[in-house]
């Protein structure tokens, strides 16, 4: 007669296994970058900026965790040699980011009218 042998697989023999999924699909909401901004009307560094410390200081209110909706990454330009530093966004942290904009244009004024409307 034959035997089956259970196998039992618990949480706790690998949590590094479960944080580092948890990592992966957090990284893989972050779909929007600094050049998105750009798109939108957003070139000033200052105004980035600001934007992003008070989108900061939003989530810190919120009690939201700042880095589940932006990263900081440091991109390397093949071109000229330099690296310079990006951040990615989730859809919430870009949207977030446009809300915090200190600079107002048409063009600005008509994306936010849109963003008001989702």
């Amino acid at each position: 007669m034959a035997t089956i042998n259970i196998v039992s697989y618990s949480v706790d023999q690998s949590p590094y296994v479960i944080a580092e999924f948890e990592e992966v699909i957090r990284h893989s909401m972050l779909c929007y970058s600094m050049r998105h901004l750009a798109l939108a009307g957003v070139t000033s560094e200052d105004s980035f900026d600001l934007m992003l410390k008070r989108s900061m200081e939003v989530c810190r209110y919120a009690g939201i965790r700042f880095d589940d909706h932006f990263r900081q990454i440091f991109v390397f330009d093949t071109e000229t040699g330099a690296v310079h530093s990006d951040w990615l966004m989730s859809k919430k942290g870009f949207k977030l980011m446009l809300m915090q904009n200190p600079d107002l244009n048409e063009r600005y004024a008509h994306y936010l009218w849109e963003l008001a409307d989702r």
